[in-house]
């Protein structure tokens, strides 16, 4: 098994950090143990960094000075970064200078890769990296809380103004992996790892498919126009379906048409975009010699090819490239969307938060029923001390106790004994 770009993962941050260690952990294939990436794995919770196992292909970085975390501030975690910087710019350059493509890989929602994200954004840019890298984003989830959709969508409103000017954006929503992931039984230690080998997968699987597979017809999608597409500024959509090669039938279109439009629909990593928007699609066809040759006809291609062109009709070309594969009985379609705008997904967490902000508003103005209830609260035993004193004094003129209630609910103590 061959790769077509040599990558680096620059993980950020807890989630970061995670994804990025798995991409690195990607073994060549079950016969080669290989691992063709590298990753750069920086993070301020010491204890968050140390839990991940050494490989030789991965370089951690605690952020000294902010072990234990910085709390979900993205200002403290911009500051940590910054703190460091120096050193983290000799040591990305020195340990990515022969690298294809660089990931930077940030959860969104925390304190450290959120607060980072877009001063490694500027690192890059600035020594020598600008033109080829991208980023790696994970969405939070809805049900997260007001403080990590807030950083958030902080970072996000920042990245969409300099999108077109950067790599591509691959987003991992993770409100849609948790989605699918319900049904699997898995502890939420588990489901995360297998997320992230998910993410790391795909990624690894579009890197040898341009590399590993012989191409079967007059087109192939080489590692160049891959390199191409991850250069493109905007968000690449990644789509993916596996057939069996007995169950489709040329004859009868729906036997593999559906199944691959719900996997464009739906996606690998995230949904919701706006596929007409896109700057440019590829897709790759991968079946063993036996289907190959059934298969790949000139009908079959221009099925996909037609549906290629509903889905985004400006573009001027859709090529659907077919390749040779030794998975016996299995045909894989992968489909790539690049340029494109945030997803749907996005615009949902905004919306979230502004309905988070309104409850919160709406209880802040709510009376507070207990404190005027205390307020209002007068001891028994202290007025009947009051009304025997009262008796007992010699002072007929003795004024009665006051039985208004004191403006301020605290006044009383200044008359305790």
């Amino acid at each position: 098994m061959n790769i077509s770009l040599k990558y680096g993962f620059w993980g950020l941050g807890m989630g970061g950090t995670s994804i990025a260690h798995a991409c690195a952990g990607i073994k060549l294939s079950a016969k080669n143990p290989q691992r063709p990436y590298t990753a750069l794995l920086v993070n301020s919770n010491e204890m968050d960094l140390l839990k991940l196992p050494d490989y030789p292909n991965t370089k951690k970085m605690i952020l000294l000075g902010y072990e234990r975390g910085v709390g979900r501030d993205i200002q403290l975690g911009q500051e940590a970064f910054n703190t460091h910087k120096v050193i983290i710019s000799e040591m990305v350059q020195s340990y990515f200078s022969d690298r294809d493509y660089i990931f930077i890989s940030c959860g969104l929602g925390g304190g450290t890769g959120t607060g980072a994200v877009i001063e490694a954004i500027r690192l890059l840019h600035t020594t020598g990296f600008a033109g080829r890298f991208g980023l790696l984003l994970t969405l939070p989830r809805r049900n997260e809380g007001r403080k990590v959709l807030d950083n958030a969508l902080q970072r996000l409103q920042v990245i969409k103004r300099a999108m077109q000017g950067l790599g591509a954006i691959v987003v991992v929503d993770n409100e849609k992996l948790f989605q699918t992931g319900l049904n699997q039984n898995q502890s939420v230690e588990d489901f995360m790892r297998s997320s992230n080998r998910h993410v790391a997968r795909l990624l690894h699987d579009l890197n040898t498919v341009t590399a590993s597979y012989k191409p079967y017809g007059s087109y192939h999608f080489d590692a160049s126009e891959w390199l191409n597409m991850l250069k493109t500024g905007g968000c690449l959509h990644i789509g993916k379906c596996t057939l069996s090669a007995q169950a489709v039938d040329l004859a009868s279109p729906v036997t593999y048409m559906d199944v691959l439009k719900q996997s464009v629909l739906h996606g690998e990593l995230s949904t919701g975009y706006d596929l007409q928007g896109a700057t440019s699609s590829a897709v790759s066809i991968v079946a063993d010699s036996s289907a190959a040759k059934r298969l790949f006809t000139h009908s079959f291609v221009e099925q996909i090819q037609s549906f290629l062109h509903e889905c985004t009709p400006i573009l001027d070309e859709n090529p659907v490239a077919t390749y040779v594969g030794d998975k016996l009985g299995q045909v894989t379609i992968y489909t790539v969307f690049a340029g494109l705008n945030f997803p749907n997904s996005v615009t949902e967490l905004t919306e979230e938060l502004a309905e988070l902000e309104r409850k919160a508003q709406e209880r802040s103005q709510q009376t507070d029923t207990i404190a005027v209830a205390l307020a209002g609260f007068k001891s028994q035993g202290k007025k009947e001390q009051i009304d025997l004193e009262a008796l007992l004094s010699d002072e007929a003129s003795s004024s009665a106790p006051d039985t208004d209630i004191p403006k301020d609910p605290f006044s009383f103590l200044d008359n305790l004994k």
